[in-house]
């Protein structure tokens, strides 16, 4: 009889832990990888919606200053640097999504609203990267040293990880056993004593102060 009780038991627990396995390696899995992870869902739209921007803005360039016929074919030009603006605009909304996508595969449970609300928040910083990269590309200065590479990278990451950030801060997190009402995630300050055994066996002491503490 307990070995029939066993054997049930054994497989019962085979079939709960395989069917849920993203819940187990998530469990597993530490934040800055599952950060890391929600940002690489947000590349899907990014890149897609950068791509057909360009495709758009090229061909509205095209129609506008056309080597054939500049100048002649002003509504082609229109329709084409407008589907240019809308991609941009779809972008954050793209980025929002995958980052949400990714967030839910990974077994977290934050709102795709808060993480589109954040890649739209991080699109201002990426039109201020773009800008300054133009600015020092076309420096006399700088103009040979490629600073504005970094720059523009930079500039490609402020919304992936504008969601990421958003989509995080949607998610209830206790930052401390002892402070339940602050957010959920600001820890007060706090004084530790804390101890290193040094290469020769002995014990050396020191303190620990923590001014403030936030957990994201």
């Amino acid at each position: 009889m307990k070995r029939n009780v066993v054997v049930l038991a054994v497989c019962i627990l085979a079939v709960a832990s395989a069917a849920d396995p993203l819940a187990a390696a998530a469990s597993q899995r530490s934040r800055a990888e599952v950060y890391t992870l929600e940002g690489l869902g947000a590349l899907p739209g990014v890149a897609g919606c950068g791509c057909l921007g360009l495709g758009f803005a090229f061909v509205g360039a095209m129609a506008a200053w056309g080597i054939d016929d500049p100048g002649q074919n002003p509504g082609g030009a229109l329709v084409g640097f407008s589907l240019a603006l809308v991609s941009a605009a779809a972008l954050p909304a793209a980025a929002g999504f995958g980052t949400a996508w990714a967030g839910r595969e990974l077994g977290e449970d934050g709102s795709t609203g808060w993480a589109i609300g954040g890649a739209y928040a991080g699109l201002p910083l990426a039109v201020g990267a773009i800008a300054l990269g133009v600015y020092v590309g076309n420096s006399g200065q700088y103009g040979h040293s490629h600073l504005d590479i970094p720059i523009y990278v930079l500039a490609g990451l402020t919304i992936p990880v504008g969601a990421v950030v958003g989509y995080n801060l949607s998610i209830e997190r206790q930052a401390g056993p002892y402070q339940p009402g602050l957010g959920n995630r600001l820890e007060l300050p706090g004084v530790a004593l804390t101890s290193v055994r040094l290469p020769d066996h002995s014990v050396e002491y020191g303190v620990k102060v923590q001014l403030a503490g936030l957990r994201f």
